[in-house]
């Protein structure tokens, strides 16, 4: 008889044998591997050549109208680098919420395509359990989505300090981590469950073109969803990424918004602006790149914010439990009820 030890140790085994084919099939893929980076570099991409001029262009606009200083004094250089690292750094955390959607979903492509080719129906005809397999599609689909997240993120850290708008601290920057697992391990819950009921390839590729499309817009990535109608305000406050964008952004910004506010006291103690003229500028950059998340007029906390994405994360695994395992077992046993009527 075999022991309970046994049996977790064999399982574990073929668990991490059926994940890393997983990432082999991934891997030898290369156009699957190029188009799963490209999607968030193309989105950092678009707002580096064209949405951050005009973000950039308006914060230029607020404190030449609000503040005299001369364009060519260091206090004026100094002021504009640290403002124009706002405008970054509410993208790049908004861009990495969508990023984890967008790659997860991608990433399922491994598991439509082996419920295409029936590749799955093999595995379960095997010794090997259903739910070990539905596991093993899902752990690869979070390393995957973390790993190539984490990749972004480096990228994007690099793209500030060379801009010199890296303010970010230490605990920021793992606070930043532990939001990105967070938020990988939400979305991969949510893109899993409904890759579920998807069957072939070419509705995959179908469905990833309208989530990487929308998702964005749905969550708020690009701008503040306050700046949207009200019934889409309203819809965003249902998507996990809404609130994984919110905390990335707490954390983001957190650094350079103290730092561009300890420099405008300086110029205020100074006499360089008036304290008229800061208010002024600090309301337009709080309108601008505002951290609250409002759901049906109340505002939604950090820590509610986690609450709720650890919420959306169990619901999603609870159904991924139950629909995703009964879709996993529904074809193979329909295909052997047709094998014992053919042999009788």
């Amino acid at each position: 008889m075999i022991s309970l030890r046994q049996k977790i140790s064999h399982n574990t085994s073929v668990l991490l044998a059926l994940t890393k084919r997983h990432f082999l099939v991934f891997l030898k893929n290369w156009t699957v591997v190029l188009f799963t980076f490209l999607v968030p570099l193309v989105i950092l991409l678009i707002y580096v050549l064209f949405l951050r001029p005009l973000e950039v262009n308006t914060i230029d606009s607020i404190i030449n109208d609000t503040i005299s200083l001369s364009q060519t004094s260091a206090e004026y250089t100094n002021l504009i680098r640290k403002t124009h690292a706002l405008a970054d750094s509410w993208i790049i955390a908004g861009m990495l919420a969508v990023s984890c959607i967008t790659v997860s979903f991608s990433a399922n492509c491994i598991m439509v395509k082996d419920q295409e080719r029936g590749v799955t129906k093999d595995f379960l005809s095997s010794p090997i359990s259903g739910r070990l397999t539905m596991v093993s599609y899902l752990i690869f689909n979070m390393l995957v989505t973390f790993f190539i997240n984490l990749v972004i993120l480096i990228i994007c850290l690099i793209w500030l300090v060379a801009y010199g708008a890296f303010m970010i601290s230490v605990k920021d920057f793992f606070g930043i981590i532990g939001i990105l697992l967070l938020s990988v391990l939400s979305a991969s819950a949510l893109t899993f469950f409904i890759c579920s009921f998807i069957h072939t390839d070419a509705v995959h590729s179908a469905c990833m073109a309208i989530v990487a499309a929308a998702v964005g817009f749905l969550i708020g990535a690009y701008f503040p969803s306050s700046m949207m109608p009200k019934p889409i305000d309203t819809l965003t406050g249902f998507f996990p990424g809404t609130y994984s964008a919110g905390l990335l952004r707490n954390y983001f910004l957190e650094g350079p918004m103290q730092q561009t506010y300890d420099l405008f006291e300086d110029l205020v103690s100074q006499g360089l602006i008036s304290q008229s003229s800061l208010d002024t500028i600090v309301n337009s950059l709080n309108e601008s790149f505002t951290l609250d998340i409002y759901f049906f007029d109340y505002r939604v906390s950090e820590e509610l914010m986690t609450l709720v994405i650890f919420i959306f994360t169990l619901l999603f695994f609870s159904l991924n439990a139950f629909f995703a395992y009964h879709n996993f077992l529904r074809t193979p046993k329909k295909n052997k009820k047709k094998k014992n009527v053919q042999q009788q």
